[in-house]
């Protein structure tokens, strides 16, 4: 049965960074930010209702969509294929639209493209901190430590995305706040987000600290309490790394809603790569099996949460006098 729960948890390990690494594709707050901050002058800016009809639909759809969208409402009148229809035929109509969803190198498109690459290639990095500790931890040869925290994984992950809703909003406020040319507003936004994230993670912290095995309870089978002990230790030690990583998010977010998101993946793979490197060193050179496995993951988490704080406190996108005040 341990073999059985270990070969489960791998499998749903390796679903979940299949899952993270095609959602990447259907990401809308980055084309959001970038259409809100770009000043260009033959593009108004994307309206919010826009969203929820565009939700599900690739960087690039959303884009065009945008275009669209904002020559009709500006009422601009263009010459030639890229010209919008004037209604007076159906099928004119539709064939202007499609021949104005097709990119075209213009500057629109090089900065959608400049913009989304960084973003899809951090938010691919994300998702292998939980293959990372499966792969070591399969290395040590023992069905249950794999079978403990696969299923501590899965707790974590679930009170992480209750919470995660933050730093999902945190982007767009920062870039309507920086298309405004607000960046005093764009600060305070941060650092709401930077308040609340860090409060609602002590709680998810104390939540999964104080009570390991109540949640596990909820993922493991009765008989596998065999399998209780491992997980119980890896999901305390890990829950030391929740705030810390809320942290991370809402610093993504910030970068990305002010259109920079090269910062954000070269934070994502330094911390990826401390993860990488203290895993093995922690699990068999210390001989703290799972414990070293949740000890570096979370000091990675903890590493990346410091960085994104003196990145955003040089960026001037936070200040300690907001960050103190509730």
């Amino acid at each position: 049965r341990a073999v059985a729960v270990a070969a489960a948890a791998a499998v749903g390990t390796a679903m979940q960074t299949l899952l993270a690494l095609l959602a990447t594709f259907t990401t809308s707050t980055e084309v959001y930010g970038l259409l809100q901050s770009c000043q260009l002058s033959s593009i108004a800016l994307v309206d919010q209702r826009m969203l929820p009809q565009h939700a599900g639909l690739s960087t690039a759809s959303i884009a065009r969509s945008s275009r669209q969208w904002a020559c009709q409402t500006a009422s601009l009148r263009c010459s030639g294929p890229r010209a919008c229809a004037s209604g007076n035929s159906s099928r004119v109509m539709i064939f202007t639209r499609l021949r104005s969803a097709l990119p075209e190198n213009d500057e629109l498109d090089r900065k959608v493209l400049s913009t989304t690459l960084p973003s899809i290639a951090n938010l691919a990095v994300v998702p292998l901190v939980g293959a990372v500790d499966t792969f070591w931890i399969g290395r040590m040869g023992d069905a249950l430590a794999l079978a403990g925290q696969g299923a501590a994984g899965q707790i974590f992950f679930t009170v992480y995305f209750v919470i995660a809703f933050i730093p999902t909003l945190t982007a767009p406020l920062v870039a309507q706040a920086v298309g405004a040319g607000d960046a005093e507003l764009a600060r305070v936004r941060v650092c709401e987000a930077l308040w609340l994230s860090t409060a609602l993670g002590f709680v998810g912290s104390a939540l999964l600290f104080c009570l390991p095995r109540t949640l596990l309870s909820l993922v493991l089978p009765p008989g596998s309490s065999a399998a209780m002990p491992y997980a119980s230790q890896y999901l305390r030690l890990r829950a030391l790394g929740m705030a810390p990583a809320l942290c991370s998010a809402v610093g993504f977010a910030a970068f990305r809603g002010s259109l920079d998101t090269v910062t954000p993946l070269k934070v994502s793979l330094a911390s990826n790569l401390l993860n990488l490197i203290a895993d093995p060193i922690l699990i068999f050179s210390a001989k703290m099996g799972v414990a070293g496995a949740a000890i570096a993951t979370s000091l990675a988490e903890v590493a990346s949460g410091a960085l994104y704080m003196w990145l955003l406190l040089r960026r001037k996108l936070a200040r300690w006098r907001l960050l103190l005040r509730p």
